[in-house]
């Protein structure tokens, strides 16, 4: 429970840090970077989800309704992408799952923008997957990095 709180801590800095472009119709939000471990432990999906409400609690421009679009995309991106690598165990695969279903989850946020903003719906949810597949990349590639050097999946079972 700790460590989830330390991550979703660590998510709401970043996002803070970033906040210029971490909301919007096009955004890269690096802090969605750390989705990434849960391709190595499914116990940091509650650190994740939690991180997603405060950030959009506490940052959006668009209000209360950017707390449920964050957790579509990320409740249930993550909670897809734990399902299918239950089978997989190639850490490259898994990483690349998660990256995928977040990613094709930002139709929320496309369909958000589109009924607030009125942000034309097919390119901007091309600009927000492009975002997103950006953020998972850098996470993949640090994490990937990370675990070369110590066992991720080792210390965090």
């Amino acid at each position: 429970m700790v460590i989830n709180a330390a991550l979703a801590a660590i998510y709401v800095v970043i996002t803070m840090m970033f906040s210029s472009f971490s909301f919007g119709a096009i955004q890269v939000r690096i802090a969605t970077a750390l989705y990434q471990l849960v391709a190595f432990n499914k116990k940091y999906y509650w650190g994740m989800v939690l991180g997603v409400v405060v950030a959009n609690l506490l940052m959006s421009p668009f209000g209360l309704i950017d707390i449920p679009v964050g957790l579509g995309v990320t409740g249930l991106g993550l909670a897809i992408a734990i399902f299918i690598n239950k089978r997989i165990k190639n850490i490259n695969i898994r990483l690349l799952v998660v990256g995928l279903c977040v990613s094709l989850g930002m139709i929320f946020v496309a369909l958000e923008l589109f009924y607030i903003s009125k942000a034309p719906l097919l390119i901007t949810y091309v600009y927000l997957i492009c975002g997103q597949l950006v953020a998972q990349v850098i996470g993949a590639v640090i994490f990937k990095i990370i675990n070369k050097a110590i066992n991720l999946r080792e210390i965090m079972n």
